[in-house]
């Protein structure tokens, strides 16, 4: 039909737009590409179900509107993406994702100053957009959050200390007083656990407690690679290196035991984004 084509046409204008760079699009402009398309949405879905009402069962049946309707909300989705993104790439947010367990950060100078920055784009962008598409851009910018510090954890070149460890958990406290004032509660608890799990991992004093945490992080982020146990036992002074070799050693068998045909049972919303971890894990080659 011919209002199908032009949906197609829109919305790939649309996708074309967001390739540019966010810096290029602009926050105000995103946030109404996010209400056109929803909006699109459920027009098309509206006109999709008089249509097919109106028409004999015979010929109802050779039209498809699915992909039509869908291709709104994959837009909007994107557009909900590339709205984080402009946060993320604020030269503000960068300068402090940059001091990520540095010394600044053990001092309380990042974390909390993180969430304001977040806290003031959060007001801006909540005036913008309807509240069901808020929450989800709050949601994905949580779980952006998360994906940067596990990064960074694992990107750190230091052993970790007591004071890392607290200022770990201080910041588990903090994004999570933070989040739940605009998402439920359950959902902030949800992602912010891996950043808990990491930190008893980078404090486990046994063999058995590598093993046993990493394999209460499989439960919920099954993507998790032995990789990720191995750069936290580097970061441990004093472990004997036989005790090293042998918790990768044994998280590399759990893992291998977890995987279905060859491959994780589902992803999470972590691993496949974290920059630091080789694109294929050394203990799949």
């Amino acid at each position: 039909m011919l209002f199908q084509s032009v949906m197609f046409d829109f919305q790939a204008a649309e996708k074309l737009r967001l390739q540019e760079p966010v810096s290029d699009i602009g926050l105000e402009p995103l946030c109404a590409m996010i209400n056109n398309n929803l909006r699109c949405y459920d027009l098309s879905t509206e006109l999709s179900n008089s249509t097919m009402e109106a028409l004999p069962q015979n010929y109802a049946e050779q039209i498809n509107f699915e992909d039509t309707c869908k291709g709104f909300l994959d837009v909007a989705k994107e557009a909900v993406r590339q709205t984080v993104n402009v946060i993320f790439e604020d030269p503000g947010v960068q300068e402090l994702v940059a001091k990520l367990y540095q010394k600044d950060w053990c001092e309380g100078l990042v974390t909390e100053y993180l969430v304001e920055t977040f806290s003031d784009y959060f007001t801006d962008v909540k005036m913008y957009i309807e509240e069901r598409s808020f929450r989800r851009f709050v949601e994905a910018c949580l779980e952006e959050t998360i994906v940067v510090y596990v990064d960074h954890l694992l990107m750190l070149r230091t052993y970790v200390k007591e004071e890392t460890i607290e200022r770990m958990r201080l910041d588990e406290d903090v994004l999570t007083d933070f989040f739940r004032e605009y998402i439920n509660v359950t959902k902030v608890g949800s992602r912010v656990r891996i950043l808990g799990d990491l930190r008893e991992l980078a404090s486990a004093e046994s063999v058995d407690s590598f093993t046993l945490i990493y394999t209460n992080i499989l439960e919920h982020q099954p993507d998790c690679p032995p990789e990720v146990v191995e750069k936290l036992v580097a970061l441990r002074e004093g472990i004997p290196r036989k005790d090293a070799k042998e918790v990768a050693q044994d998280c590399k068998e759990i893992y291998e035991n977890s995987l279905v045909d060859g491959n994780p049972p589902k992803k999470g919303f972590i691993f496949g984004r974290v920059k630091s971890l080789a694109p294929k894990s050394m203990w799949r080659r």
